[in-house]
């Protein structure tokens, strides 16, 4: 009986424990009325002068056409004139009706339907029909409030009047004045009603025409004549208020209840830059018609058929595509700010695009300009285009986009699928900065960048890099393999490096002369490599656990070597409830509310790959206390510093309705984590060098050089380099893993960066039947004599030049490069397998020389 009676207890907890969960959880989380973000449209029309707006201070001026908002700045220095958009884009040959009017547009709306996704130009739905309004600020700034759809305009004037109002309006008209509105409207006497065809319209339009006489403006009134008519009741002092009692007698007034978007435009020059604003607070939009995206200034500084120049896109560590090339074959550039946003479903990956650094820019005759994004940056993309493809023109600019969607399969009984949006706009503001250069060198607008950087960011200071360039080292600590325990396979941390074996490689490359170097140690807490969530951090036994950990952080800092330790927070690899991790609670969610469970890509079928290790997205919040919890155990380890495997490299929102977090909340939330880190005295290393994150990492290591080598790109250039060389130190990607390890270290050598590599104790063998591959050419016992060899060489070569600006980059012929330094000092680097001579100097095939200036 008393069995019986605690199976029965234990099933009620059980049970009412499930209905608190469904109650107080599941419910409120699947059904709980959201409210829907919806500004209904404003709708304006333009009143003002034809005269131009100005701004202008000593080195710009800014000059708006209110007929048509598009712009002209002139730099003051060199006299170029810079346009919003082309002088002759409605004439052009090659394009069509719709390209003629991007072409003449100051921004592009995207939103979506059930059936897709719609484009919308400002000139052909707004500024053609006058929908938007010009307004010079107190502060000299020029705002420009745009209505974008299609909009019928609203004249005050009255639709229907009672005669008595009427007469009393029109008794104060002149004679002809009297004549000329009186042909516009029709009067309709309840007593004559009968002898009207249209007397059922018109009852139904205005009802109260049953009961009293009616003017009634006739349907076929051309828009001309409603102009003049609004004129002929204005000079009377018919106002708004009168315009709302006389709309009252229409009983089916029109409205405009199609697609209508507002977007704001602020202009305003500081010192010599144009600085344009658009603020996500006031785009307007109505529920049934989600705004996509926002593509302000498509075309401006858009340059023709005859111009010459390039346009720079910000493709790894900088690319031009020169102006007219005739790449029509080839695919337009695309390219998103920070990578993917891995709260946003794909079910396909050909190709990972991302950009590190938020600028574009384009050279054109001799001088040039820089977009650089300040604001909403994590919500843009780069796009870029070549003339004779649509239109005569090369253009290239920035899209954004505003509200975040997924589909949703409404059920596997049908194919239909839904796409749910989020409820509101982020708060931010769309920031671009124009920064104009009496230049046409690649070189001159990177350094520029750079000058623009270090003004920025306090933590960054010219010649404040390294006076020895890097190395960075990442050490492989322990992976998960599978292994046979008691006849069953299971899946075990597995050691390739231990703490004692990082020690000796570390003294083993110090002892062979290598300076400046930096270790990343991996693999080293809660599983190794594939590292299970943060909630606690325990150091691995099989490495050798705490005591071991501690040596190793001491014997690193005696022999003066930096000892970072890596963990990754944004991903959940192999954690569930025994780990602190509950998915319905933890994980990050879709715009649909489903979690965001992660499936590797397939390299061959580019689908994914169910076979790979799956992992979940966390939420921010929970990423951002994982984060506290590394950084506290690593302080309280007293270790050197923390390496991020995941800030200031991937960068993702989290689209539940009912706790929204943006990317740009995020890139808040991970440069707070840096701070916090050094704060308790610790160094911080990052990867690839976001630029939100780059200023407060101590180095930054797999930096992406050359980006991804799209067919219509025509070189890659070292811009992002050049504008970070001598304040921060880089790295390229690890060179004993690439495919080609001599072309990755002659681009290290171009670059100006430091060395990386990555080691493992173990032999490559041990990773057989793992997920690690990627580590199989990480002996460092194979490659010690080669590695160590090689860093030597180049550090010596490359002496006193990495705290110096990079003043001058070109190439001598399609292999060879040459990239020089603030002393005169020039590195030349031979891609090809021959040797090359010339003006005496001698680079033998795939290989430097450093040629000293005086």
């Amino acid at each position: 009986m008393k069995k019986i009676i605690l199976r029965l207890l234990s099933c009620a907890i059980v049970i009412a424990l499930l209905a608190a969960l469904t109650i107080f959880v599941i419910i409120p989380l699947y059904t709980e009325e959201e409210e829907v973000h919806e500004l209904n449209p404003r709708v304006m029309f333009y009143e003002g002068g034809k005269t131009p707006l100005k701004m202008e201070n000593d080195k710009l001026l800014f000059e708006l056409d209110p007929t048509t908002t598009q712009f002209k700045v002139t730099d003051k220095a060199s006299g170029q004139e810079w346009l919003s958009n082309p002088t002759d884009a409605a004439k052009d040959p090659l394009a069509v009706a719709a390209n003629k009017e991007s072409l003449q547009s100051t921004a592009i709306v995207t939103y979506s339907t059930s059936s897709g996704t719609v484009v919308l130009s400002n000139y052909k739905y707004s500024i053609e029909n006058g929908n938007y309004d010009i307004i010079q600020q107190e502060d000299g700034s020029i705002r420009v409030d745009y209505a974008i759809g299609k909009i019928e305009k609203v004249y005050i004037i009255p639709t229907a009047i009672t005669k008595k109002r009427y007469d009393a309006f029109v008794s104060q008209m002149s004679s002809s004045t009297k004549k000329k509105l009186s042909s516009n409207y029709t009067l309709y006497d309840p007593a004559k009603l009968d002898s009207k065809k249209n007397k059922d319209e018109i009852i139904a339009m205005y009802p109260s025409v049953v009961e009293q006489p009616l003017y009634i403006l006739k349907s076929d009134t051309s828009e001309n004549n409603k102009k003049k008519i609004q004129d002929y009741f204005a000079e009377v002092n018919y106002t708004q208020e009168d315009y709302e009692i006389d709309q009252q007698l229409v009983a089916s007034a029109k409205d405009n209840s199609g697609a209508v978007f507002n977007v704001t435009m602020i202009y305003r020059l500081e010192d010599g830059d144009l600085v344009v604003e658009l603020p996500y607070s006031e785009m307007r939009y109505k529920a049934n018609y989600p705004l996509s995206y926002v593509t302000p200034l498509p075309v401006f500084g858009a340059a023709g058929t005859a111009d010459e120049g390039f346009m720079f896109v910000p493709e790894g560590g900088g690319a031009l595509i020169h102006l007219n090339n005739g790449k029509l074959q080839q695919n337009s550039y695309y390219a998103n700010m920070y990578g993917w946003d891995y709260a946003v479903r794909r079910k396909e990956m050909i190709n990972e695009t991302r950009c590190s650094f938020p600028v574009f820019g384009m050279a054109k005759n001799g001088a040039s300009f820089l977009c650089l994004m300040e604001g909403a940056t994590s919500f843009a993309s780069v796009q870029a285009d070549i003339s004779q493809r649509y239109n005569s023109y090369n253009w290239i600019c920035s899209k954004y986009n505003v509200l975040h969607a997924d589909q949703y399969n409404v059920s596997a009984k049908t194919a239909q699928l839904v796409y749910m949006f989020e409820k509101e706009v982020p708060q931010e503001t769309i920031v671009h900065r124009y920064r104009f250069l009496n230049t046409a060198s690649y070189v001159d607008m990177a350094n520029a960048y750079g000058d623009y950087l270090e003004a920025r960011y306090p933590e960054l200071t010219a010649a404040s890099a390294s006076e020895v360039s890097p190395v960075s080292v990442e050490l492989v600590g322990a992976i998960d393999k599978k292994v046979v325990r008691f006849g069953v396979p299971v899946k075990v941390p597995y050691a390739t490096t231990t703490f004692q074996q990082a020690e000796e490689i570390i003294s083993d490359m110090v002892g062979r002369g290598v300076k400046n170097l930096s270790i990343r140690y991996a693999g080293w807490a809660n599983g190794g490599v594939t590292q299970k969530v943060m909630t606690s951090v325990k150091v691995q036994r099989q490495l050798g656990g705490s005591k071991a950990m501690s040596q190793l952080i001491e014997r690193a800092k005696e022999m003066n070597v930096p000892l970072y330790f890596d963990g990754v927070n944004c991903f959940a690899y192999d954690s569930g409830v025994k780990e602190g991790f509950i998915a319905f609670n933890n994980a990050a969610r879709y715009t649909t509310r489903e979690q965001v469970y992660l499936e590797p890509f397939d390299v061959v079928t580019y689908q994914t790959a169910s076979w790979l290790n799956s992992y979940y997205l966390v939420k921010p919040d929970y990423a951002k206390r994982n984060t506290d919890n590394l950084i506290g155990k690593l302080s309280e380890m007293k270790a050197y510093g923390i390496s991020f495997r995941d800030i200031g490299f991937l960068l993702s929102g989290d689209y539940n309705p009912k706790d929204t977090v943006t990317r740009e909340e995020v890139i808040r939330m991970n440069v707070q984590s840096m701070l916090d880190a050094k704060a308790q005295g610790q160094r911080v290393m990052i990867r690839m060098g976001n630029d939100y994150a780059m200023p407060y990492a101590d180095l930054i290591t797999d930096m992406d050089l050359t980006g991804t080598p799209y067919n219509i790109i025509d070189e890659a250039v070292p811009f992002y380099q050049i504008a970070l060389h001598g304040m921060k130190d880089y790295t390229g990607e690890p060179l004993n893993l690439s495919g080609d390890y001599v072309q990755e270290f002659l681009r290290c050598v171009e670059y100006g960066a430091g060395l990386n590599f990555t080691f493992m104790a173990e032999d490559g063998k041990v990773l057989q039947d793992t997920y690690h591959s990627n580590f199989f050419g990480a002996n460092y016992a194979s490659l010690a004599e080669a590695a160590n060899a090689l860093i030597v060489r180049y550090q010596k070569d490359m002496a006193g030049l990495n705290r110096q600006r990079i003043v001058y980059h070109d190439w001598l012929t399609a292999d060879v490069s040459v990239t020089g330094y603030e002393d005169g000092t020039k590195v030349y680097v031979n891609y090809g397998s021959e040797a090359y001579a010339e003006g005496g100097v001698t680079v033998q095939g795939r290989d430097y020389t450093v040629e000293r200036g005086q």
